[in-house]
């Protein structure tokens, strides 16, 4: 079975219906306009043999005519036929008088033989008829009707009416019909492939987009220049190829840092255990806790990764009303464990905020914890929240601060703004993902010798809330 295209399809079925619609219509018309013309020819039947019988029984009582063949032919030539109309008169069952003009009945010998016999017939009777008769060179429909006129004797009135030429016009109309039919179904062909190819543009698009697409080309989308169905399908291919892009990044990323940062304990362990003298108690147990220690360290890099990894998911993060002072309180008990630190609340407000507590928890602890890490023990770390236009919570040191220089760099992945204090270099990395998942953002307000403050902005719904 050939393979056919969509657009080849669509064509073809407005194509078999419209000319399913058209056969349909002509039929009709043809039938309708056929049974039109045989009723107007029995009309005519009908109202030739009323003039017929009217003028014929109004001449014979005038007198003037002494044979029946001289009143057919007073009455008879008295009237003008149709082209396709045809009359003859009978005195007895023979033909004795034919209006010259219009269809000449005598030439049809078929006919004129099947109306004597039709004559002999209905004379019995005395009865007229209104009938068809088919000969080998037309389709006739007559009215034959007997005359009897006292003295003059007997005879007939036959009128015939020659149906096919009646309906040749009618023929030239379904021929011009038919061709009228033809030019539109190839006008059809023509705009319908074209409309078609248009309204289709957009799944070729994605077709072509789909085929450019490779395990290292991501970034092909589809272009989207109108409003419809197809253009809603093309916006949801492109959101379905950002969201694969998005992991597809992040899996990149995560295989990255992963080789990256394991790399380097990896090393440090196999080089210990390398020069490991397995004879030495000492030197087995000083590489015994090193090995430990970098293990260690793999694993909270491992967990950092996985959680960094986990943010680009929709279901990261689940939101709920949060009291904001409460939060607050519950996160300074938390920090009370860190020894060697003051830390204080520098803002509390009672608000409702729509967040997640424990990623939120998470991220602040994080921020806190670089505080510690980066302060003079026994300094004051202060921790606060406002509402407002949007939710702010922030952490503030009185460590060395950082240059303005080297703030970006602090947000990137395993970026320190000081190497020669221990980390994984993801701990903001990981805040920054929280509040990006919140639809928020992470500021730093730094510089050297005045210490930093972090804070997480998240958008809030009220307009104002009080701060003391």
């Amino acid at each position: 079975m050939p393979r056919w295209s969509v657009r080849t399809r669509i064509v073809a079925a407005v194509l078999l219906l419209t000319a399913l619609t058209l056969t349909v219509i002509g039929i009709a018309l043809y039938s309708v306009q056929r049974n039109h013309i045989q009723d107007r020819i029995d009309g005519r039947l009908a109202i030739a043999m009323e003039e017929f019988a009217a003028e014929s029984v109004e001449s014979y009582r005038s007198g003037t005519f002494t044979t029946l063949g001289d009143l057919l032919e007073d009455v008879l030539s008295h009237r003008v036929p149709e082209d396709s109309e045809g009359m003859v008169g009978y005195v007895g069952t023979r033909p004795a008088w034919t209006q010259p003009g219009g269809l000449d009945m005598v030439a049809d010998q078929e006919l004129m033989t099947a109306l004597g016999e039709r004559l002999e017939i209905i004379a019995a009777g005395d009865t007229g008829e209104v009938d068809t008769i088919e000969t080998s060179s037309a389709t006739y429909r007559y009215a034959l009707m007997p005359v009897v006129l006292g003295d003059l004797g007997s005879g007939a009135y036959a009128v015939a009416y020659d149906v096919d030429e009646e309906l040749a016009e009618l023929a030239d109309t379904m021929r011009i019909y038919l061709i009228a039919s033809a030019v539109c179904l190839a006008a059809l062909v023509v705009f319908s492939w074209l409309i078609a190819g248009e309204l289709l543009k957009p799944i070729r698009r994605l077709r072509q987009t789909a085929s450019q697409i490779s395990e290292t080309d991501l970034d092909a989308r589809i272009e989207i220049d109108t409003k419809d169905d197809l253009a809603d399908m093309a916006h949801t291919f492109n959101s379905m190829l950002d969201t694969i892009q998005g992991a597809f990044s992040s899996q990149l990323t995560l295989l990255d840092d992963a080789g990256h940062e394991l790399r380097t304990p990896i090393t440090i362990v196999r080089g210990h255990l390398e020069l490991m003298d397995v004879t030495n108690p000492d030197d087995v147990a000083a590489v015994r806790e090193l090995a430990i220690d970098e293990l260690d360290r793999m694993h909270r890099l491992a967990d950092d990764l996985v959680l960094l990894a986990k943010a680009e998911r929709p279901d990261f993060v689940s939101r709920h009303p949060v009291d904001a002072g409460p939060f607050i309180d519950r996160l300074l008990e938390l920090l009370r464990g860190i020894d060697d630190h003051d830390w204080q609340i520098e803002s509390r407000v009672e608000a409702i905020i729509d967040m997640d507590e424990q990623r939120m928890t998470q991220a602040m602890l994080q921020l806190a914890a670089n505080a510690a890490k980066f302060s003079p023990a026994g300094s004051l770390i202060r921790l606060g929240v406002s509402v407002d236009r949007d939710v702010r919570l922030w952490v503030t040191d009185e460590g060395p601060g950082i240059p303005e220089d080297r703030q970006e760099e602090i947000f990137e992945r395993f970026g320190r703004a000081d190497s020669t204090v221990e980390g994984s270099g993801l701990g903001l990395p990981i805040v920054t993902a929280i509040a990006a998942a919140h639809g928020g953002r992470v500021e730093v307000d730094s510089a050297p010798g005045r210490g930093s403050t972090f804070t997480i902005i998240i958008p809030h719904e009220e307009d104002e809330w009080p701060t003391y």
